[in-house]
């Protein structure tokens, strides 16, 4: 009887429209009873009828844009395009069946995922916005049996069109019990308050066997438009602002500032008693590790950048550290991002920012990297362009669109743990190694020989065109080839005992072992450069077909 009372179902409704979620649609049928909630946009006209009747104000399936017909004050005959098919009602989720050839499907509003700039994710089938830090909200889920969006969402977009929310439900529940005896426990009931109106009935389907229905709907009325969440009710994300560690103070503890750029020092006489705008900011090189791990991210030679959402300067041509000018972190970053930043803050130390980075900074000279790491990128994306330019193949060839984010991701491991190091080999194998352009070496060597893998045939390639570096590049490369075979992909044995004395790594730090190795990786780019694309006299520069 209590199930029949349908109480929790009742109870419910008052967290309709309520809390981190909204369900805008919902069917269960478990056999003993079934759930089904649906929900429209009620313009006030639709509003004002709405609360009128328990009946939706439309139905599953309904709102599709169509015509409809009618006749004018003297009888003639009209036909009219209807957007929603009902006026006053606007669908938010639209439900579109196919008559069983395909199966029904639901699609949100465009407008509110255009007003939001959902991107739809439609492996998953959910609507994903990007903020302003680049974080993923998941703003909406679509199933088949629930579809339902983040609450705050909705309001905001209420607001801004000032649109009321029908929430419908039609709840039924089932049991064998004589209906005479459940009207005397549970009787029928119908509430009309500010913002719902339901029934409840029972009623008797056949002998024995009865059932209650609870249906109607509640109302969620549109915030003010000032709680739109956008601009010009919404200032972003400006206003806040960290503090940083900038120096230490004679009894050795940190001394902080905010970041604030308007509350800082500059050429120009603001606030002289402030810190300078361009005073460095010291982090732990972790602090980069988020971003690495983040295809939206991209940390570049002095920059790193979300996309074309922001973007903010960095020196991150210092072996240990990463330098933020202190403006730089208030200007450039939300508030969030720089309470990421914050926990890698250390005081200065004594130490002082890259060359690099000071040429650039202050005497606005175009200056190369010096990390190894960002000297490997740049030398390898010249390298490959100038090679296509200069003999119409890749010697790379390009990564596939699955692996793009190796190059990004490449960097000297923040840690001294193997796996960070492996992870990194396996990086630098694939872009030095698995690339290699094995159709366009066999094809200017007239050939491949018996079994000849890629390293071997970039060995006679380079011999021929009397590369003076040989056994020190292919060395490199066949150095890396064993700490892959050996460990980074296989299991670890004898082997790879070996492969680590021969490295370093029994010696080493394993940060240190592959600073050395993109230091001899580097050296290889770089003489390949000079030797088959820079030198005049090279026999390589007369074209791939005479290098044989």
């Amino acid at each position: 009887m209590v199930r029949l009372s349908q109480a929790d179902n009742i109870a419910e409704i008052d967290d309709l429209g309520c809390g981190e979620w909204t369900t805008l649609y919902e069917f269960h049928d478990n056999g003993q009873g079934s759930r089904c909630s649906y929900s429209a946009l009620l313009t006030p006209m639709g509003l004002a009828r709405s609360l009128n009747s328990t009946s939706w104000d439309i139905m599953i399936g309904q709102g599709m844009p169509g015509f409809s017909q009618g006749y004018d004050d003297e009888g003639v005959e009209t036909t009219t395009y209807e957007r929603f098919g009902t006026e006053g009602v606007e669908p938010i989720l639209y439900s579109r069946d196919f008559h069983g050839i395909k199966s029904r499907q639901f699609d949100l509003a465009e407008e509110f995922r255009h007003f939001h700039n959902l991107y739809h994710d439609r492996q998953n089938d959910r609507f994903i916005h990007i903020d302003d830090r680049g974080a993923e909200v998941v703003v909406a889920e679509i199933t088949a049996s629930q579809s339902r969006v983040l609450t705050r969402y909705v309001r905001q977009y209420m607001a801004a069109r000032q649109l009321a929310l029908g929430l419908f439900f039609d709840h039924r529940v089932f049991a064998r019990i004589d209906v005479a005896e459940a009207m005397a426990a549970i009787p029928n009931r119908e509430v009309t308050v500010a913002d719902r109106h339901y029934s409840l009935h029972v009623g008797e389907l056949h002998r024995k066997e009865t059932f209650t229905r609870l249906v109607g709907k509640k109302i969620i009325f549109p915030p003010p438009i000032n709680e739109s969440g956008v601009w010009p009710f919404s200032t972003g994300w400006r206003g806040q602002y960290a503090e940083f560690i900038i120096r230490v103070a004679d009894d050795g503890s940190p001394v902080t500032h905010s970041s604030d750029p308007d509350a800082l020092a500059n050429y120009f006489g603001a606030n002289e008693d402030a810190p300078h705008y361009l005073t460095p900011v010291w982090f732990t090189r972790n602090v980069l590790a988020k971003y690495y791990d983040d295809p939206k991210f991209e940390v570049e030679d002095g920059y790193l950048r979300c996309g074309s959402l922001w973007g903010m300067r960095i020196d991150n041509n210092l072996p240990d550290h990463v330098v933020v000018y202190l403006g730089d972190l208030g200007r450039d970053l939300h508030y969030e991002e720089q309470t990421y930043w914050r926990h890698f803050n250390v005081p200065p130390g004594g130490t002082q920012t890259s060359d690099t980075n000071f040429r650039r900074s202050f005497l606005a000279q175009f200056t190369d990297p010096t990390a190894p790491d960002l000297v490997f990128k740049q030398r390898y994306t010249q390298l490959s362009e100038a090679w296509q330019k200069q003999f119409g193949w890749p010697l790379f060839r390009p990564l596939h669109e699955a692996d793009t984010h190796i190059l990004k991701q490449l960097h000297v491991p923040m840690t001294d743990s193997t796996g960070e190091f492996e992870n990194q080999v396996l990086y630098l194998v694939k872009l030095l190694i698995d690339t290699l352009n094995d159709a366009e070496l066999a094809k200017a060597l007239d050939g491949a020989l018996r079994d000849e893998k890629s390293i071997s045939k970039l060995r006679r390639y380079v011999e021929a065109a009397n590369y003076p570096h040989v056994d020190r590049d292919i060395g490199v490369l066949r150095t890396l080839q064993d700490l892959r075979s050996s460990g980074a992909a296989h299991a670890k044995g004898a082997r790879f005992d070996r492969v680590q004395t021969q490295v370093g790594l029994d010696r080493e730090t394993p940060r240190s072992v592959f600073r050395g190795l993109l230091g001899r990786a580097n050296d290889m780019l770089a003489a390949l450069a000079t030797h088959f694309i820079h030198d005049p006299n090279s026999q390589a520069r007369r074209g791939s077909s005479e290098v044989s």
